[in-house]
């Protein structure tokens, strides 16, 4: 009996489109691909959905002094905790967290909450320079086009 091309188990074999590679694969290993039948048509056998790629543009985040600067907003306008929490529809252990710098809002949730405060929390992040090195052999490799970006 032949060998699946993916898991190398000996079973019974179908042609499937595998990301762009025709394999030999088992059943249980063809729900990764297109599983092509006798006529060359493709057909779906995948539960597995695959995710957008993320398009290239700029990326946000939340600011850095975001704690202080919902509980400085929420007590100027003198709600409680539980009052702020009700009125964004969140719980008031979250928005604690939030003040409290352990819990950092999503990003619909900061710009929610920077709408109802008259505030901006979120910005642009800025990708740190890049510095392309040459290797030993002169040759570019695949480090070489790296994009890296700041962590803080």
């Amino acid at each position: 009996m032949p060998l699946c091309e993916m898991c190398g188990k000996e079973a019974q074999l179908v042609s499937a489109d595998v990301e762009g590679v025709e394999l030999k694969v088992c059943s249980s290993c063809a729900k990764y691909g297109l599983v092509k039948n006798n006529s060359g048509a493709a057909y779906s056998n995948s539960s597995v959905k695959l995710k957008p790629v993320k398009k290239e543009g700029p990326q946000f985040k939340v600011v850095e002094a975001y704690s202080s600067l919902i509980r400085s907003a929420r007590e100027k306008r003198g709600m409680t905790q539980e009052d702020f929490a009700k009125f964004l529809n969140e719980r008031a252990s979250i928005v604690a967290k939030w003040e409290q710098g352990s819990l950092h809002p999503s990003l619909d949730v900061a710009q929610r909450i920077g709408r109802v405060l008259g505030m901006n929390l979120v910005e642009k992040e800025e990708a740190g320079e890049v510095e392309i090195k040459k290797s030993k052999s002169d040759e570019f490799t695949l480090a070489d086009f790296v994009k890296v970006r700041k962590r803080r």
